[in-house]
């Protein structure tokens, strides 16, 4: 696709990478994230349970609360400054692995470039930071542009099931791969 087609199919809005940001996600920041929040009607199994996110300081508060409770890492997908998405890392083993998920807060973000370039950046953070060798992420069948992006990135797909595809990238491959295409 040349860059013209490109940005036509961006909605005219070329993303540069190096205003990609990644950074602790605070209490504020959680609640103007989920205020512009909305659910993907083509993500749910069953399109018959989707309904329209609404945005409440209590489910945000009680959501907070589950993922200290959890331990997970929370992070916050900024472009240009402004809070776009959330990456969490879950299912920690120190030095061992994680688990990936990322959401971008609306339609607006998605098909840029933004989601790719976060993925980029939280794999570098946990390989390196976090000195954990092995990442996995998972994204529902219906997600294909999120499969899309795993792959792109340097994600194997390894399996599925009926409601799930499952992915696995580790620092030795990861980094072999840059190094053969001179990243």
């Amino acid at each position: 696709m040349n860059s013209d087609r490109l940005a036509e199919h961006s909605g005219g809005m070329r993303i540069d990478p190096a205003k990609v940001k990644l950074m602790p996600m605070t209490t504020e920041m959680y609640h103007a994230y989920f205020k512009e929040y909305e659910n993907d009607p083509d993500l749910f199994l069953d399109k018959e349970k989707f309904t329209p996110y609404v945005y409440s300081e209590g489910r945000v508060e009680q959501y907070i609360q589950r993922q200290i409770d959890l331990k997970r890492i929370h992070l916050a997908i900024l472009y240009d400054d402004e809070i776009v998405g959330q990456i969490i890392l879950k299912n920690i083993e120190p030095r061992q692995c994680a688990t990936l998920g990322l959401s971008l807060k609306n339609a607006r973000y998605k098909d840029r470039g933004i989601g790719t370039q976060a993925e980029r950046l939280v794999i570098q953070y946990v390989f390196d930071e976090l000195d954990i060798p092995v990442l996995y992420a998972d994204s529902i069948q219906p997600n294909t542009r999120s499969q899309h992006v795993l792959e792109k990135v340097g994600f194997t797909f390894i399996r599925e099931d009926k409601d799930f595809k499952y992915y696995r990238i580790d620092r030795d491959s990861f980094r072999r791969k840059a190094w053969n295409s001179g990243d």
